[in-house]
């Protein structure tokens, strides 16, 4: 397979078996907690995984749907910035996390956050960003391209 002939399709599979795969081999019965106001939410790594590979897949799957099912062409730019965000967000979010295993202790001091809270809190912004902008772009490139004539 030549690098000019990976499609954009390929590389949200491909992130989506890597979820799907440490999510799996991760022997730690681990927890994500989100804490809203006065509620906590504990979600399971293994849940949070299978959750995540899901909408990598979905998303590739609409575009493998619509460039080779529908033979409808997306626009490029709009899929760029797309997948620029969402592949983007998974390769910060491991860089982050390597960053946090490597340099930062996960120690009591008040005055800075501790490994846990950096991660959450950029857990919570990738989503926002996630869902309020590369979701709607998304959409509006999958839909320009399904009412689009072809010439």
């Amino acid at each position: 397979m030549n690098i000019t002939t990976i499609k954009i399709y390929h590389l949200f599979w491909f992130v989506a078996a890597i979820i799907l795969l440490v999510g799996i081999c991760n022997p730690d019965n681990t927890t994500v907690d989100i804490n809203i106001h006065d509620t906590y939410f504990v979600i399971a790594h293994l849940h949070l995984a299978i959750v995540l590979s899901l909408f990598y897949f979905l998303n590739g799957f609409g575009y493998w749907f619509l460039q080779r099912v529908l033979k409808k062409p997306l626009k490029k730019y709009l899929t760029l910035i797309h997948s620029v965000i969402v592949l983007g967000s998974f390769i910060f979010y491991w860089l982050l996390v390597l960053y946090c295993k490597l340099f930062l202790s996960n120690s009591g001091f008040t005055l800075f956050y501790d490994r846990s809270q950096l991660i959450n809190i950029t857990l919570v912004n990738e989503f926002i960003l996630i869902v309020f902008i590369a979701l709607p772009i998304f959409i509006v490139n999958v839909l320009t391209a399904i009412f689009k004539k072809n010439n």
